[in-house]
């Protein structure tokens, strides 16, 4: 394909993927306040498993916060390559721009969704002006400035990946040969090199996909096991348990650990209930599926967890480990029908 073409494509995957939230590429409203204006690739022709530098400009009211974070949420394909950049610069009509950069790569041919952008903002305070902080501020933040933050994420469309090089000259190598020249022994140097070539792409094409799938199972807490979701769930919180989090003060990330196995067990019955919700709106979606009282042991340890991990709030290490054990006990006894 032409670079001209590419180009074309690219476009039209990218406007094509905004279109189904009813809002073109270039113009992509993200929620009142900010949204994105724009967004370029390099290379535009990226191959397999190829690092692509991804530029976002997404645009601030001038009086709107916006925290932006380190990585981009990973697609099905596609996932950061390491850590972004980004600066913020004056936009039009006395609006914020926040420039952005991330490295991200694709691991299948063909079309590939990207990352989408994950932010969270909040209107200016008292003296405050708008602009840009870095998403780890939150954990610091106070129950006051938290408490008007909202999540925002921005899908920003597929483009196509081409495959390896190697792969597709390895393919207009292999041209069969006549069965007296085989069975003659004059085998051709080129046609050997292009079979061990391709054989070593596959199994590092192999490699990579199951490389990415342990990853995910890893981060899931799935491993290799086949394990039903309560056991799942228990044997995730029994190792958030043994990190022994609260006892070194690191509340917030003992909180966000267990609430999210919490979450992710919610998960198995109805695939909505995920990052989505707020832990305050999981709980509901629980009281509507199982009644009230199968609910009433989480009221304390749901709540307490958003001050914890958005707030300044530290409940001490025999509170923390109290509301670890209502979510294990929760999960351990609840019906699974």
């Amino acid at each position: 394909m032409s670079p001209a073409r590419m180009e074309r494509s690219l476009l039209l995957s990218a406007v094509f993927g905004m279109a189904a939230l009813g809002a073109p590429a270039q113009a992509q409203v993200a929620g009142p306040g900010a949204r994105l204006v724009g967004f370029t690739i390099e290379p535009q022709e990226p191959e397999f498993a190829q690092v692509i530098d991804l530029g976002l400009t997404i645009r601030l009211d001038p009086q709107i916060m916006v925290f932006v974070p380190d990585t981009l949420v990973p697609g099905e394909a596609s996932v950061s390559a390491g850590s972004g950049t980004w600066t913020v610069a004056e936009g039009l009509a006395d609006s914020v721009d926040v420039r952005a950069r991330y490295p991200i790569m694709g691991f299948l041919n063909g079309r590939v969704e990207l990352p989408e952008v994950e932010l969270w903002i909040r209107p200016a305070m008292a003296g405050e002006e708008g602009g840009a902080r870095p998403v780890s501020e939150l954990a610091e933040a106070s129950a006051v400035e938290t408490s008007s933050v909202r999540r925002l994420q921005i899908p920003l469309g597929a483009i196509q990946i081409a495959p390896l090089r190697e792969m597709a000259e390895a393919g207009n190598v292999l041209n069969p040969r006549p069965p007296a020249d085989v069975l003659g022994g004059e085998w051709s140097s080129w046609l050997i090199a292009a079979i061990v070539l391709s054989l070593a792409t596959g199994v590092a094409v192999m490699w990579l996909v199951w490389a990415r799938w342990r990853e995910i199972s890893a981060t899931r807490g799935l491993g290799f096991e086949r394990l039903s979701p309560r056991l799942r769930a228990l044997r995730e919180l029994d190792e958030i348990f043994s990190l022994r989090l609260p006892e070194e003060g690191r509340f917030p990330e003992f909180y966000n650990r267990t609430t999210g196995a919490l979450r992710r067990y919610s998960e198995e019955y109805e695939s909505d209930w995920g990052i989505a919700l707020t832990s305050t709106e999981l709980l509901g979606r629980l009281r509507d599926r199982w009644g009230p009282p199968s609910v009433e042991s989480l009221d304390g340890a749901v709540p307490i967890a958003e001050w914890v991990k958005f707030g300044t709030y530290e409940p001490g290490i025999d509170v923390a480990e109290g509301h670890w054990r209502s979510i294990r006990d929760w999960i351990e006894r609840v019906p699974e029908s």
